[in-house]
Formats: C-alpha cells, structure tokens, sequence
C-alpha cells in the first residue's frame, strides 16, 4: 500500500486560523413548538436547542404541553413546557437534561434511558439485566483511535485488537470466548445486526467513526430471545447521532504520533418535520513496528504498519405527521493498512456499506409501529506475499490475492402495545437473507478458486413487560429462529446439501424495587450460535461429512443489585453459563477429521460498578472476575480443565472526570487486565502478562467569534506511562502517543 502522506503545514494553518477566533456562546435558542402532548413537545424542544433530552415515557404519559413561541434560555423553554405538569428538570452541567420527579434526590445522577436491552424505550435501573451506557460526552473526553476501544473500559468486555488498522477487532463478552461457527458477541448499528450468519467478516465496528455515534449500549448476557444468533455474551448497539439544532456545521482537525493526522466535518440541520445530518472523515497513519522479531513462522515488520480510513455518512430524518416519521441512512467505510509492515504485497483493504431505511408510526398513545430494512455489503480485499504464502524469506512480491464479500438484506418489523399503564407487549419479526463468497488467486503457481455460501433467518420473537405497582417488574419473553443454509459450492459444484434448523429462545427477568435508592434483579436466557454448512459438509479426501452437526448452545442465569448513596451509583452482578454442545474437529476411528458437537465450556463470574457526580469530579471504578473453563474437550483432553484462551480472568477499570466549569477538563483513566492465555492448553508459551495502561486528555472551550459556535482545543496521551503490552501473541500494542485535536461547530 502506498504510504500516507499527510499534509501537516496545511492541518496547522487550519489550526492556527481556527484558534484566532473570539467570542461568547450563544445561551438562547428560537422555539416554534405547538400545544401537543409532553413526549412531543419535549423532542421538539431538544431538536430545536440542540440538546439532549432524556426522560421515562411513563413519567410523561397522557401529560399535556402549551404552545412555546419566542426566543428563550432552554431552561425557561423547559419551565414553561413542565409547567402544571407536577414535574421538575435536571441539568448535567453541559448540554444534558433530564425530566424527573421534584422528589427524586438532588445530586442522584441523571436517568438513563436505553432500548437494546428489552428493544424499547426504558429506564436502565427497571431493565432486568447488566447493560452499560457510553453517552457521546464519555465519547468526546476520550480519544479512541477505532470504536473498539472506547469498550475497553466497560466491565465484562475483552478487547483484542491488532496493529493493523485494516484488521478485525475480536469482541467478546461474559467470558464465553470464540467458536469455529462464528461470533459469540453480536455488533448492532442502530438495533439491528452488522453481519449475517454465514459472514467470515467482521467489520461492524469500522461501520462508524467515534464522533459519529450517539451513543453505545452494552448488554451483556445472552440475547438470543431479541436478536437471534451469535448473542450468547451479549450484543454491542452502536446508535447514530442525529442532528439537533439549528442548522449548522462541525469540524474536527487533529495531528499526532506516528505522523498521523486526521479531518473530519458534519453538517445538517433540524426543523419541525425534518433533520439532517452528513458527515466524512480521513484519517491517516504512518504506524508503528508491531512486530520486530520473528515468529515461529519467519514473519515480522520490516517497516512501521501504514494505515488509512475514510468514512461517509448520512442520517436523515422526516416527519410527514406529529406521529410519523421516515428516517433514511448511508455509511460507507474504507479502511487499508500494511498486515506486516515493510511487506508491500501483504496488506489488506476493507469496505463496509449500509443503506438503511426506516418507518415509525404511532397510531395512538398504546401504539408503536417499527420496520426497518437495511442493504449490508463487507468486502476485504487481501494481498499475500511469497514470504508469508510460501515460506520464501525475503522474497515480498504478490503470491495470493483474496477477496471475501458479505451481502445482506435485513427486515425487522416490530409492534409496541401499550396494554395499560402496568403492561407493555412486544411482537416483531425478523428477516435476513445472505451470501457469502470467496475468492482466491495464486499468482505464482496460476491457480484460482471461489466458494459460495448462502444462508435465510427469520426469527418471531414476543415479549411482555409488566409491573405490579411501583415495585415489582417482570419481564418473559422468546424467539422462535428458523435458518436455512444452502448447500455452498466451490467453482460452482455444490459441496454439500441444503440444511435447515430451527430454535427457540426463553427469557425471563425480575426486578424488585426494595426502595427508591435500591432494586435486586435476576435473569435466565438461552442464547445459541447455529452450524454452518461449511463446517457440516467437508470437501476433501482428509474430511468426514457429519449433516446432523448441532448448533452450539448456551443457558444464563444471572443475580444483580443496583444502589444509590447520594451522587453515587453502585451495581455488581453474579453470572453463570453453560456453554454446551460446542463445535470441534476430532480424527474419528477411520483416521479422517470430522467436526463435532463434544465441546462443553463453564463460565462464572463477577462484576462490580460504580460512578459518582462528585461536584467537579466524576470518578468510576468496576472490576470484573472471570472464571472460564474448558470442562469437555475429546478433541484435546489436556485442555480439559484449562482456563479459556484470550479471556482475562480479572479486570479492573478505573478514572477521573474533573469538570469544574464548562470551559474545560482532566481525565485520567487507567485499566488493568490479568495474564491470560492464547491458547486453551495454557501453555506457559503462550502466556499473556498482565499490564496496567494509563490514558489522559485535557480538553479546552476556547473563546469564539463569527460563526463559530464552539470551539474545543484538546490533548491526548494514550499509554501514558509508555507500556509495552500485546493482544496478540506476537506483536505489540502501540506505546505512548499524543494527539492535539481541535473540535468546532459553526
């Protein structure tokens, strides 16, 4: 891949011009709400401030709202729309608001709704499961150079990356590790899934930049019940920012380590009955030598690992009726880097695009319609060189040529029915239809090759949400899954037969309100990964058919409590999975390999939170114990027994927000993560020390004039104490590097 060169004299001048600007912020913004009910009012009222709004449906059900007309501060917009209503505001200090009771406790934290985990709208202290929230203001005072990091600190989540820019982040959650037929861990964008069954890529994370997302959802414990496959740890939702606010644009410069530099810009706009927001980025990278020493196969860096990444996107929004509205999307991704730095014929080149269309209608106040369609295409094309293929030391001209494509096409279609105050039923279903192709070419020995592979999935799922009083919540519900796997082909001879395979999913929740400040919760649900057709049907003389191969499946139990002291808020969890019926190859009694269901992994654990609003200090800390083993394993019993491989037993994540006004900020964080394995024996070899890394960024308002709205001058020093640490076996993670970032909005 050609190396990047950015322009860093021009970034600069950006920067200096930008940083010459002077003036105050804008403290008032024009409203034209109409009298309607409070739910509307109050998402008119954040579209045209340009602030985030959060409050319970419950709390604001069959409440009505006066005309607003004029210009005004947001808070007396917000008095004067509450007003007779019996219900008071909060502010976060920053552009947030939430809607409470006057009751509530004065420094509690502001209430967080979420909807991946039961897929609608409810406060994260009555869901009956572990889900945590990274808001876009935890996103803006990190720097993640990829969306995979800003997880890192979430309790329950392992993070592997590589240094290659191009390359697949693993995700994996709860501890239940990976599986020869897939994920374990479902990517979602907006609520519906990134890759389908049948996909050997996984690109959902490169789907969006940082600055593009809303907000992220982390639910963890399985969710098959809602999502279908590959769930059984949990599902990552990454939601898309919407504008709000008046019309307007931003711009986001930045240079640092490794002669990396990056632009991004968005503009839109939101009215009554339409919002619009486009967005694009490049970043560029010089990299760094992951690798400097062999590995048992003769591979290392010969050079730093270039990289390149540019993003597209649209999110657009139009409301033809108060209780209608259609929202059209676009993302477009295209990321390259060096695999082997200094290997110009060994790098790879990924793409992702969505189109996404949506529909919502609220035919009346107990009614919600969904349906959502999205058009899904992952492409990674791979260049392989003599040196890697072959064995050939030294010789780095082109040997194989890759290309692996993922199409989709998804339907969700879901209906919210309000039964009465205490009762909420979910019905939907749920369509994906996919193939899957590989293509090969040996350069040097003039041979070349294509796979097909085609798979269906339609789920009917239902769910019921009930309260008794103000006390009790008790969540049921499941999913009932058919797919249907065409028999794949290799230069077009079908390999093997057609299969199908149908599952349902359970799930049940209870959460029990002890007192306002404190609430128990426990949790069971099944989840499952379905058996490919490649792993069925073999092609070759070494190989056995087996078509009554299983999907592999896991069962959840889950016991939790959530407290409140003051400005703090504490949660901790206990965990157990059985994960059975695990797929694996074993050399039967005829001396061929079959694949098996023989596998059978336990998992127990531990986690434990807490975040505080401190004045101008936000501190958090959580700690998670993971105990995940291999209890059956014919294929290799010496793995029997042996903790799971790329799973940290113990994690502790903690930090510092220091806000004392809005003009500027410290963070400080730092996370731990306990020696592991890379592989299952646990072989003293493949021993992952444990590391500590630190992380700062400072972030400053500057003052502002003209058209610019806001201005923030920022730095980063990720790996702050120069760590040298791996999340592969044999390469590096990057050590210090510092970034200065300048974010604006027009």
């Amino acid at each position: 891949m050609p190396k990047p060169t950015p322009k860093h004299r021009v970034r600069l001048a950006v920067l200096a011009l930008a940083l010459s600007c002077h003036a105050g912020l804008a403290q008032a913004a024009r409203f034209d709400i109409p009298a309607q009910p409070l739910a509307s009012a109050l998402l008119a009222l954040a579209g045209q401030a340009g602030v985030q709004l959060v409050f319970s449906p419950d709390l604001v059900e069959r409440l009505p709202a006066p005309a607003l007309h004029g210009d005004m501060a947001v808070e007396e917009a917000l008095r004067r729309l509450l007003a007779g209503s019996g219900l008071a505001f909060r502010s976060d200090g920053g552009q947030g608001y939430a809607v409470v009771r006057p009751a509530s406790e004065p420094h509690s934290a502001l209430p967080v709704v979420v909807v991946t985990a039961t897929r609608t709208e409810q406060r994260i202290e009555d869901v009956p499961a572990s889900v945590s929230v990274i808001g876009a203001a935890d996103i803006a005072r990190r720097q993640p150079q990829l969306v995979a990091d800003l997880l890192r600190d979430v309790e329950g989540v392992d993070v592997a990356d590589y240094a290659s820019l191009a390359a697949t982040e693993t995700i994996r959650l709860r501890g239940v590790g990976g599986s020869f037929a897939g994920s374990t861990s479902q990517v979602l964008l907006d609520g519906m899934p990134l890759e389908s069954p049948v996909s050997g890529i996984h690109f959902g994370l490169k789907a969006l930049a940082p600055e593009d997302i809303e907000r992220i959802e982390v639910v963890r414990g399985p969710a098959s019940a809602l999502y279908g496959p590959s769930s059984m740890g949990g599902v990552v939702n990454l939601l898309s920012k919407r504008w709000q606010g008046d019309p307007g644009a931003e711009l986001q410069l930045g240079i640092g380590s490794h002669d990396a530099a990056r632009i991004g810009a968005a503009a839109g706009g939101s009215w009554d009955a339409v919002d619009i927001r486009l967005s694009a980025s490049h970043y560029l990278t010089d990299g760094y030598v992951a690798q400097p020493d062999p590995d048992p196969w003769g591979a290392k860096d010969l050079g730093p690992r270039a990289g390149r990444d540019r993003k597209v996107g649209l999110a657009m929004a139009v409301r033809p009726a108060a209780n209608q509205e259609i929202s059209l999307g676009y993302r477009n991704a295209q990321v390259e880097s060096d695999w082997l730095g200094g290997h110009p014929n060994y790098n790879m080149d990924d793409e992702v695009e969505a189109y996404d269309l949506g529909y919502r209608y609220e035919p009346a106040d107990w009614a919600v319609l969904k349906l959502r369609y999205r058009k899904l295409r992952q492409i990674a094309h791979i260049l392989f060189d003599d040196d890697y293929v072959n064995g050939n030391t030294g010789s780095l001209a082109v040997a194989e040529i890759d290309d692996r494509i993922d199409d989709s096409d998804s339907v969700d279609l879901q209906s919210d029915l309000r039964l009465g105050r205490a009762d909420t039923v979910t019905v939907g279903y749920s369509h994906n239809r996919a193939k899957y192709t590989s293509r090969w070419q040996d350069v040097i020995y003039a041979d070349a090759g294509e796979s097909v592979s085609k798979s269906r999935l339609d789920g009917v799922f239902v769910q019921d949400e009930h309260r008794f009083g103000d006390a009790v919540t008790v969540l049921a519900g499941g999913r009932w899954d058919r797919y249907r796997m065409d028999g794949d082909t290799k230069d077009g001879v079908r390999t093997g037969n057609d299969s199908s395979d149908s599952l349902f999913n359970p799930r049940v929740g209870l959460r029990y309100r002890l007192s306002a400040a404190t609430s128990l919760y426990a949790t069971a649900g099944t989840a499952y990964v379905p058996a490919l057709n490649s792993l069925k049907f073999r092609s070759g003389s070494a190989w056995l058919n087996n078509p009554d191969l299983e999907p592999e499946k896991s069962v959840s139990y889950e016991v939790g409590v959530n407290h409140r002291i003051g400005p703090a808020s504490v949660r901790a969890a206990l965990f157990h999975t059985d994960y059975r019926d695990k797929i694996s190859s074993i050399q039967t009694s005829s001396g061929k390999w079959q694949f098996q269901n023989i596998g059978k992994v336990r998992v127990n654990g531990f986690e434990f939170g807490v975040d505080a609003a401190l004045g101008a200090w936000s501190p958090y800390l959580n700690f998670s114990y993971t105990d995940s083993r291999i209890v059956d394993n014919p294929s290799d019993p010496l793995t029997e027994g042996r903790q799971l491989q790329r799973v940290a037993p113990r994690k502790l994540n903690l930090g510092v927000v220091y806000a004392p006004s809005d003009r500027y900020y410290v963070r400080l964080a730092g996370r731990y993560v306990g020696d592991y394995y890379f592989d299952d024996r646990n072989s003293e070899t493949a021993r992952n020390p444990d590391h500590f890394v630190a992380d700062f960024k400072a972030g400053y308002r500057l003052p502002v004039a003209g058209p610019v709205r806001r201005a923030e001058l920022s730095l980063a020093v990720n790996n702050l104490f120069d760590r040298r640490y791996r999340e592969q076996q044999y390469e590096y993670m990057d050590g210090r590097n510092l970034w200065l970032g300048l974010d604006m909005r027009f």
